[in-house]
């Protein structure tokens, strides 16, 4: 009988053990890793450095990270980032597009942004990140275009910035001029930079191709003559 208690103290006491050991090893971070590789985590950071930052990213990600800081950047101050469940590439990315900040200074538009970058693609945990602060300049210009010719041939200002306007989301929305028609004189006004008043240039020149000819008048055979009464 004793013996027999005594096995049974002694399972059980096993098992407390047993599971004591599996709770004490339960990992302490709450990040996670996706089907691409990279880890996934929640981040609550105040606003700091770059060098901050990246304490704060290794801290939540529960593993270091691979960045480079220029030390003429170190000092430089990051904006608040509360993210929840995003890896380094997402908040990376969206931290350049927050960075943005346009201002104009005697016709030039002057745009500022900073972040993270990597030349490895796809980014995964491994990839080696460094910090940067760029300026990037525009010449801002206006140009006047005559839409006559166009208006008399039957298309409508609304057919030609239209088309115009639909060239330009597809090359991106960042930077895209601003056009206005002057109806007394016809003429089609656009301010912005010239590699998007190209775009203008382009349009118009391929409106100004003849119109095809009706279906009528093509099957039409070339030797045909009226008939006389």
């Amino acid at each position: 009988m004793k013996l027999r208690s005594y096995l049974i103290l002694s399972f059980a006491a096993l098992t407390v053990a047993s599971a004591f050991g599996q709770t004490s090893s339960a990992p302490q971070s709450q990040s996670r890793t996706t089907e691409h590789g990279l880890t996934k985590f929640d981040l609550d950071f105040p606003g700091g450095t770059p060098g901050e930052l990246v304490a704060a990213i290794q801290k939540a990600m529960g593993r270091p990270l691979n960045v480079i800081v220029p030390t003429e950047f170190a000092s430089h101050l990051l904006p608040p980032l509360k993210m929840s469940s995003v890896d380094v590439a997402q908040l990376f990315r969206a931290l350049v597009l927050a960075s943005q900040d346009t201002r104009f200074n005697n016709g030039m538009q002057e745009a500022v942004y900073n972040g993270f970058e990597t030349d490895g693609k796809p980014p995964t945990d491994d990839s080696v990140w460094y910090f940067f602060v760029r300026e990037r300049h525009q010449q801002y210009q206006s140009r006047f275009y005559l839409l006559t010719p166009y208006l008399d041939r039957g298309l409508t200002v609304d057919d030609i910035t239209t088309a115009i306007q639909t060239a330009w989301k597809m090359q991106g929305n960042e930077g895209i001029p601003t056009m206005s028609f002057h109806k007394e004189t016809k003429l089609l006004i656009a301010v912005g930079d010239t590699f998007r008043l190209e775009t203008i240039d382009r349009a118009l020149e391929a409106l100004k191709a003849p119109a095809p000819k009706s279906k009528s008048t093509a099957e039409m055979p070339a030797n045909s003559e009226e008939k006389k009464p």
